[in-house]
């Protein structure tokens, strides 16, 4: 089956791709419209805080985040706990699908997070249009700083040589439908 796809080249301009899925050999095309959204809701979210050309990198990584938990210690070695290992790994794959540029070093880095949570469900509908339009922010766990470390983990090696080089850093956690992080590198 071959699956019709819109996604973007690595300077950013809109591609139509023809995919081979492997779920059957018939000739049926399909148009794939969730790349699409994606890609809009991306571009979107860039022109909505500003994000201007001089940024080193950009990555918006949709998805329910996840905080990075507290190292668990077995016979001695200290490891991360499942959930966190798992959403680090997601959060490098798509930082390897996403950014094209080199591996930022020498530089010290500027790095801006925004972090995207769902509104609960038990709320009202008047906290949630408050929630929504960022009336009320997210001051509850998990920590600002627990996603921060997970993201400057996560992209160390792909986006940036060492998390030691980033000397700058803004996270920031608001309610949204679409839950996602937003990561913006740029130099201090």
């Amino acid at each position: 089956m071959r699956v019709k796809a819109l996604n973007r080249d690595p300077d950013g301009s809109l591609i139509h791709q023809h995919i081979n899925h492997p779920a059957g050999d018939d000739e049926e095309e399909i148009f794939w419209p969730s790349d699409t959204d994606r890609i809009r809701r991306e571009m979107e979210a860039y022109a909505a805080f500003g994000i201007r050309g001089n940024a080193l990198a950009r990555l918006v990584i949709h998805g329910e985040p996840v905080p990075a938990g507290r190292p668990r210690f077995s016979n001695g070695h200290a490891f991360d706990p499942k959930r966190s290992r798992d959403y680090k790994r997601f959060v490098g794959q798509e930082a390897k699908m996403k950014y094209h540029g080199p591996l930022l070093r020498n530089d010290p880095l500027k790095v801006d997070v925004k972090v995207y949570r769902h509104v609960q469900r038990s709320v009202s509908k008047v906290e949630r249009t408050r929630r929504i339009s960022g009336e009320h922010r997210p001051i509850v766990k998990p920590d600002a700083s627990n996603y921060l470390k997970l993201i400057e983990d996560a992209l160390t090696g792909i986006v940036w040589e060492d998390d030691n080089l980033i000397t700058d850093v803004s996270c920031s956690k608001y309610y949204s439908d679409e839950p996602r992080i937003e990561v913006t590198v740029t130099e201090a």
